[in-house]
Formats: structure tokens, C-alpha cells, sequence
């Protein structure tokens, strides 16, 4: 059986669709849904439908850089440094006052990879409290996953019987999909994200210190190999059924910044991800700087096209559909971390 999340959460969002009306009478509210990423902080404003549970009106999807991961990763002790923390609670004073403008109802902030991992995540959160009023939630790596997983379905526009859902965070990654008791299985990778990986490549392939190199560019067909073996060790433990799905020929959904920003300019053909896009591109990519590939994410593009490509032939994954949207939309329509939440206190 599922959980009481998981029900809530199936129940609302598969059948949430984005309209562009408000119902006469209907109950309509002004939420907020913050993600603070490892890499980012991703806002989402919406007008939606209370007795619905319907998106009427996207009002701002932003995101602000904040690297959570990158600090940890420097850190000797596993915690934040004052920089990255004087940078986040700006980003969340500038949110606040974004939310105020706006006319915010509820607000919900979840808080994933990078603050389930410092271990002085728990502080720094209490002074956000303090500063902005905005409660914030660290969410087990398996809820992740579930919130990206409805995300990616409230469109409608997928089976879920068929689909699995990757999505590559800064951090972690995690593939869902609906099993058969009911319920959802979360394939998690908790040091599998986009700069955990660049950063495995870095310190264990290449032995250099994360603290001085910011790019594992340029890359050797030694560390290629390397690192595609070690992700591709990661994904043949992924649970039975995720494979067997993608064996039926279900449709890899991956959601997120990293596949539709990143990835799908690189090595899409139509509107898929494929394996020859991936491998031509890294093969074009090997033994460059990231001057010479001359790409804004340059840092982390070849690495994050080497664990896509490496996941990819481990569970005989022809294709993947990048779609455009975030876990802010699921995040949205789900009621069960607003019921608790109190009307915010605006500022006139």
C-alpha cells in the first residue's frame, strides 16, 4: 500500500492540468514552492484552484544560483561555510521580498541533497526561519523522487503505468516509477548528482584536489573510461522493476534543468536525448579545455553527458524525453504540505 504522501500526491497531481481560467466560485490561492537545490534555489508563483487542486496561473518560475554542494565539497568538516550561508540567506531575504510583491497565501520550501548531507544544515535553516518567516523542510531522498515523478506526469501527457522518471540533481539523482503494490519504487543515488560525479572524477580518476580544480576538462580516454565504468556499476544495481519497465519499452522521462538546459542542447536528435548524441558529443569533447569547448556549463557538460550515456547503456535505455519543468510544479499542487502551513504574513 502506499503512503498517506504517496496517496495524497497520486490522487492530486495526475489529475492536475494547467488551465487558463478561474471557475466562478471557485477557491483560489497564491502559493509559493521553493526547492533549495545543491546548486540552486528554483521559486515557483502560482494562482491555483484549491478545490481542484489545479494550476490556473504560472506568475514566475526563476531560479538562483546557491552552491550548497560545491561548499560541502571544500568543507573539512561537512558543513557550510559563512560565504555560501550569507549568500543563501540573501537569496531567501530577496525571495521573501518576491513573495511579498506578489501577494503570497502559503509558502512551502523543501530542502534536498546538499542540506540532508551538512551537518550544519539544521542551524542554518532556523536562521532563515528567523530572518524571513519561511519554514523549511529537509526531505528524505525517496520524497524526492516521488515530488519529481508527479511533476513530470501533471501534464497528462504520459502513461504512468510506463513511465520512469530520472531526474539528475546537483547533488543525487533518483529514477521512479509506479510499482505493482500500489506504490512507488525510488532508485536513489545520494552521490550520484551532476557535481558529485564531476567531482568523483576529479579526486578519485584524475587525484586532484576538488578544492583547487574547479573543471575535470580535459578528460582522457582513460578517465572516460574510468568514470563510465563507475557509473555504469551504479545503475546495474537499479531495483528489478525499473528494469523491467524499460525493457517494455516504457518512456524515460528525465525532468529538470540538467536534461532539458544542459544535456538536450548537446546530444538530442527530434525531441529525444540519444545514445549517439551523447557519445558523439563526448567523443568531440575528449582532451579539451573548457576554453576550447566554449560552452557556459563547460565545467560539468562532458561529465554529465559521460553518467547519462553510462546509466543509459547499463539499463538499455534507447531514449530519453527531456520535458521542461521542475519540481516546483509538483511541488505546486500538493496539498499535504500546505494544509499545515500558515497564511504568509504580507507585507504591505
Amino acid at each position: 500500500m502506499m503512503t498517506s504522501f504517496i496517496q495524497k500526491l497520486f490522487i492530486v497531481i495526475l489529475t492536475t492540468s494547467l488551465v487558463s481560467f478561474i471557475q466562478v466560485n471557485a477557491s483560489v490561492e497564491r502559493r509559493a514552492a521553493i526547492d533549495i537545490g545543491s546548486g540552486g534555489t528554483k521559486v515557483a508563483i502560482a494562482d491555483v484552484d484549491t478545490e481542484s487542486n489545479q494550476i490556473i496561473e504560472i506568475i514566475l518560475d526563476t531560479s538562483f544560483p546557491v552552491p550548497y554542494q560545491a561548499a560541502l565539497d571544500k568543507s573539512v568538516d561537512g558543513t557550510f561555510d559563512v560565504e555560501t550561508k550569507e549568500l543563501g540567506l540573501r537569496t531567501f531575504k530577496e525571495i521573501k521580498e518576491i513573495t511579498n510583491e506578489y501577494q503570497v497565501q502559503k509558502i512551502v520550501a523543501i530542502a534536498t541533497s546538499a542540506f540532508r548531507k551538512s551537518n550544519n544544515s539544521k542551524e542554518f535553516i532556523s536562521e532563515i526561519e528567523k530572518q524571513t518567516n519561511i519554514q523549511v523542510q529537509i526531505i528524505p531522498q525517496r520524497e524526492e523522487g516521488a515530488i519529481a515523478y508527479f511533476s513530470a506526469l501533471a501534464s497528462g501527457e504520459f502513461n504512468p503505468d510506463e513511465s520512469v522518471v530520472w531526474d539528475i540533481g546537483t547533488g543525487s539523482l533518483q529514477i521512479t516509477t509506479a510499482n505493482t503494490n500500489g506504490g512507488l519504487t525510488v532508485y536513489m543515488g545520494e552521490q550520484m548528482g551532476s557535481v558529485a560525479f564531476k567531482n568523483y572524477i576529479v579526486d578519485a580518476i584524475q587525484e586532484n584536489e576538488i578544492e583547487d580544480t574547479i573543471s575535470p576538462n580535459p578528460m582522457s580516454e582513460e578517465d572516460l573510461k574510468a568514470a563510465d565504468s563507475y557509473a555504469r556499476a551504479f545503475a546495474r544495481k537499479a531495483y528489478p522493476i525499473i528494469k523491467q519497465k524499460i525493457q517494455a519499452e516504457g518512456t524515460v522521462i528525465g525532468i529538470g534543468r540538467l536534461f532539458y538546459h544542459s544535456i538536450r542542447p548537446l546530444a538530442s536528435q527530434g525531441d529525444v536525448i540519444t545514445r549517439s548524441g551523447l557519445r558523439n558529443f563526448i567523443e568531440n569533447s575528449l582532451n579539451k579545455t573548457d576554453e576550447e569547448l566554449n560552452n557556459p556549463f563547460a565545467h560539468v557538460d562532458v561529465s554529465n553527458c559521460i553518467l547519462t550515456l553510462a546509466i543509459m547503456k547499463a539499463l538499455h535505455i534507447q531514449e530519453i524525453r527531456p520535458i521542461e519543468t521542475t519540481t516546483t510544479k509538483g511541488l505546486l499542487v500538493s496539498p499535504s504540505y500546505y494544509q499545515a502551513v500558515k497564511p504568509s504574513n504580507i507585507e504591505k
